[in-house]
């Protein structure tokens, strides 16, 4: 099973994917994928934040 903080990482990779294939992609023909990768992996990254901070405050009580 994966740790948060590999879900971080892998969700962090995937938003790097998503931003280079937004920024590298030619101009002739826009297509919607990168910025839905993009917006989905920043979601992701934010929820699975939120998870770290609500285990890490019952470890400390």
């Amino acid at each position: 099973m994966l740790t948060i903080l590999d879900r971080l990482t892998i969700y962090a990779l995937l938003c790097f994917i998503s931003f280079c294939a937004l920024v590298l992609k030619t101009s002739g023909e826009p297509t919607l994928m990168p910025l839905i990768g993009l917006s989905a992996s920043i979601l992701a990254m934010w929820i699975e934040m939120r998870q770290w901070q609500d285990v890490a405050e019952e470890n400390n009580s």
